[in-house]
């Protein structure tokens, strides 16, 4: 099993960059920090995506495909302040996020299933039946006809 654990140091470098990302490219964040942490298993048939998305709305949440390509993507609304106090810590991000993830083999888009529960996103996209292993008959081929 592997398991992949992050410098902390990293995580200030990538949060530095993803709140400069706005002021440097003149439009919205969708940088890779703020996207969805998500697992993506393989079996024979399908993949199988799971997203953290805690908090989210499951009506603001956008699922596609494309050409084998992924696009999880959402809104989260900032909530609204009493103009009174003062923020001492914000991590909790807001706006507009997308994770997109491209597969290496084909997936059915047309059976693609999505199941929202408890904050997590569950995703099963099918393997297209041209990609799955099949066994082929020989037949007995007579000598002489």
């Amino acid at each position: 099993m592997m398991i992949r654990t992050r410098n902390p140091y990293f995580r200030l470098v990538d949060d530095l960059l993803n709140d400069a990302r706005p002021w440097l490219t003149g439009g919205e964040s969708e940088a890779r920090g703020f996207g969805p942490a998500v697992d993506v298993e393989e079996n024979a048939d399908a993949y199988i995506v799971q997203a953290n998305l805690p908090g989210i709305n499951q009506d603001s949440i956008s699922v596609n495909i494309h050409e084998d390509v992924l696009t999880i993507s959402a809104e989260t609304a900032a909530e609204n302040r009493d103009e009174t106090s003062k923020m001492l810590i914000r991590e909790r991000r807001f706006g507009k996020f997308s994770r997109s993830l491209r597969f290496p083999t084909i997936v059915d888009g047309d059976a693609v299933e999505a199941g929202f529960e408890n904050g997590v996103l569950s995703i099963t996209l099918p393997k297209a039946s041209q990609v799955k292993p099949r066994q082929i008959p020989v037949k007995v081929i007579a000598a002489g006809n």
